[in-house]
């Protein structure tokens, strides 16, 4: 019988984290491009071997998490660490704030999806068509500030809240919080080795241990602490975030707490439905104020800003309490905020001119007709039977 010692298994591969130590460069498009071929974009299948193909991957997103902090920095943002307060070599996540947040009457948080690094939308337009600003919230951080709270306040833009949905293991030796992605490919001893034990305590960041408890954070200390006591709030929830932030208002506390400072609430790529919610004063009221200033938006190949159903939703649309509408992406959720970040920030530039702002009455003209039609072309086969 025979065995392989440790030294001679395979080296656990190094790859620089920046890009052009990885063979790219950010072409004026600000898209990735190969440095050996402008015209490719990055390469995941380096070689046949699943580890270093993914370790190249993990140095490619510190790279790119490198460029989207420091384009950040410079738009104004400060990176804070939670818990509030904690050592740079505690557990602890970073999340990113305007730097002026106390000072803004209005403020827009982003809960946005589990498994993204901070700052990242969408790695398929980060690393492709699009670029890095379209496929992170550069540029939708942009666009929120070169707005106002409203035509006749001089408070100009909205405050920014970025929470950090996914960044919420902490790697102890590497003294910083990754994700679940970036927990598999942290550096072992060989290229052959199991992943790391995952343990609930050590591994976890106090206060944000899950994302439940991270929703919780930003409203409980993150918005108390650092935001002013009378700023409106208005929330972007993207899938995971969408349903957490529903939770938490569900909550009978929390929603006696925060029920008046929410001025919007936008909740996309949720799967998270109004039959759910069990505190009734709370449904009384979500129910109030999702049909007058609360929207969904699913994944339609509808154009941008289409109303696809009501607040009881339609036959082949959920009922979420609220009017439902397109934001023009058909199939994945991480590219809704970068197709349609525009006209939720609209939306909410609306409520803060409008105090008495309520969603209109919207209406399908197809929504009668629509199951009679589909259930008249149903597909099958026309066979004649008659004699000849």
């Amino acid at each position: 019988m025979f065995r392989r010692l440790e030294s001679g298994l395979p080296k656990d591969p190094v790859y620089p984290a920046d890009l052009a130590g990885l063979g790219y460069f950010i072409n004026d498009k600000d898209e990735i491009r190969s440095i050996e071929n402008p015209k490719a974009y990055f390469k995941f299948f380096l070689t046949r071997n699943d580890r270093y193909n993914s370790l190249q991957r993990e140095a490619m997103n510190e790279a790119i998490r490198n460029i989207i902090s420091e384009r950040l920095i410079k738009l104004g943002l400060q990176k804070i660490r939670l818990p509030l307060g904690a050592a740079e070599t505690e557990p602890h996540l970073p999340i990113f704030t305007s730097s002026d947040l106390k000072a803004k009457k209005r403020v827009i948080i982003l809960f946005y999806e589990h498994n993204q690094d901070l700052g990242v939308l969408a790695h398929r337009v980060i690393g492709g068509k699009g670029g890095i600003n379209a496929g992170s919230v550069i540029d939708m951080v942009k666009y929120i500030e070169s707005l106002c709270t409203s035509e006749t306040d001089d408070e100009c833009p909205p405050g920014i809240i970025l929470a950090n949905m996914g960044q919420l293991r902490w790697w102890r030796r590497g003294k910083k919080a990754v994700t679940q992605t970036s927990w598999y490919a942290l550096p072992q001893k060989s290229a052959v080795d199991v992943p790391f034990t995952f343990d609930s305590v050590k591994n976890t960041i106090p206060g944000n241990r899950s994302t439940a408890e991270h929703v919780d954070y930003i409203f409980n200390n993150v918005v108390k602490e650092l935001a002013g006591p009378a700023a409106k709030l208005d929330v972007i929830g993207v899938s995971e975030g969408a349903v957490q932030v529903a939770t938490f208002l569900d909550d009978e506390e929390n929603w006696k707490t925060w029920r008046a400072r929410i001025e919007g609430f936008a909740a996309v790529a949720t799967y998270y439905h109004a039959y759910e919610i069990k505190n009734q004063a709370f449904k009384n009221w979500l129910r109030d104020l999702l049909l007058q200033r609360g929207r969904a938006y699913i994944t339609s190949p509808e154009p941008c800003e289409t109303f696809l159903a009501g607040p009881e939703g339609g036959r082949r649309i959920d009922a979420y309490g609220c009017p439902v509408f397109s934001l023009g992406e058909p199939y994945y959720s991480e590219m809704m905020l970068p197709k349609g970040y525009k006209t939720i920030i609209d939306w909410f530039q609306e409520l803060a001119a409008d105090p008495n702002y309520a969603n209109p009455e919207f209406q399908r003209y197809d929504d009668e007709d629509s199951d009679v039609e589909e259930d008249s072309q149903e597909p099958g086969i026309e066979l004649n039977l008659a004699k000849a």
